[in-house]
């Protein structure tokens, strides 16, 4: 019979293992979310306004210069033209640099997250340090 050997380094499995803290892991410092409500008739709120809010809302949150962010991904459903005019605007608005990239995402549910997913995984590749889902 062969003797086997047990590691003295064992993995973490299971929900120990999602709980885990890592050097690679992509971290979330803030969330902001818009007024989801019912507007009188007579008054009109663009798109890109509020979006403009959203952004600038999470990187004062965090005392984040918005020279520091690299990209942004924002979802958004049938958004005219694509939504890339309109989200340039409000980053633009919100007084994030041009120097800053920004595309948008049009998925038929889920938009937001794909955004945030994006993001995530161009921080997780190396490709970017800091960005914003939207």
């Amino acid at each position: 019979m062969a003797a086997t050997t047990q590691s003295a380094f064992t993995l973490p499995s299971g929900k120990a293992a999602v709980l885990a803290k890592n050097d690679n892991d992509v971290v979330i410092v803030a969330a902001v979310r818009s007024a989801m409500t019912k507007v009188p008739s007579k008054t009109f709120t663009r798109p890109e306004e509020i979006l403009s809010g959203i952004l600038r809302a999470v990187y004062t949150k965090v005392n984040l210069d918005p020279a520091l962010i690299e990209d942004i991904s924002v979802g958004n459903v049938l958004p005219p033209g694509g939504g890339a005019t309109g989200a340039r605007m409000a980053a633009l608005h919100a007084g994030i640099p041009t120097s800053t990239s920004i595309a948008t995402v049009n998925r038929q549910c889920s938009s937001g997250l794909t955004a945030v997913n994006q993001i995530a995984t161009q921080i997780m590749a190396g490709q970017i340090g800091i960005g914003i889902g939207a």
